[in-house]
């Protein structure tokens, strides 16, 4: 489904054939929009939930001689789905571990995520110039944020795009005098199109919610009082 055909269908669910749909450039339709981008943004940032539609495999760059190892993360990065890997230049890949902060071994090269705006991938031992990852390029797996809408021809890019319509149609309405009085109903509705989504959505995802396996090393507790 369109971003057209998105504000068409907002446009019946609100108004049936009474009305036509906001034009692009109107400040209706640009708060129709911003509540689309929104609730788009609120499904993916929903951590019980682990949308395949957010999952892909990006480059964070090639792999340069380092003693301090890390790489900025996407901006719509969302959570890891998997351990990072290298593709070297002569095409090999090579699976690296993705680790805890707190779980870090300066002895045992791990990748590890900390910080914020950017989120930043480290790696905890140095790379050195002659390893054969060097000239390669790091790959991570994961949940990324889908693009927010903008023209017509955007496609709606949720596991439903019906549920995102109706959902959107739900806010209007509950903020608009003029829509109020259907708001229970388009919201019931939204609610039964998110829950027929999410078990769809978990016939596809091993193990849901995705759950990363961190490698930890283990603390002794032999020790003397």
């Amino acid at each position: 489904m369109t971003l057209t055909d998105a504000i068409t269908r907002l446009n019946y669910i609100l108004r049936g054939t009474d009305d036509d749909a906001p034009n692009s450039g109107t400040d209706e339709y640009t708060y129709w929009l911003d509540t689309l981008n929104r609730k788009k943004n609120e499904l993916y940032y929903d951590t019980t939930n682990t949308w395949r539609t957010a999952y892909s495999i990006e480059s964070l760059g090639s792999v340069t001689a380092s003693a301090t190892p890390a790489y900025d993360l996407p901006t719509n990065f969302l959570s890891p789905a998997s351990n990072p890997y290298i593709i070297t230049a002569d095409s090999n890949r090579v699976d690296q571990v993705l680790s805890t902060p707190q779980a870090q071994n300066p002895n045992i090269r791990t990748f590890y995520i900390a910080g914020q705006n950017p989120q930043v991938l480290y790696c905890t031992t140095e790379i050195k110039a002659t390893e054969n990852i060097v000239g390669g390029t790091l790959y991570l797996p994961g949940y990324y944020l889908p693009d927010d809408l903008t023209t017509g021809a955007d496609e709606l890019l949720v596991p439903n795009p019906d549920w995102l319509v109706m959902a959107t149609a739900s806010e209007i309405a509950f903020n608009d005098i003029v829509y109020e009085d259907k708001s229970a109903d388009i919201n019931a509705k939204a609610n039964a199109l998110y829950q027929a989504m999410v078990a769809n959505n978990r016939r596809a995802v091993f193990n849901q919610p995705t759950t990363i396996t961190y490698n930890g090393y283990r603390i002794s507790q032999n020790h003397k009082r």
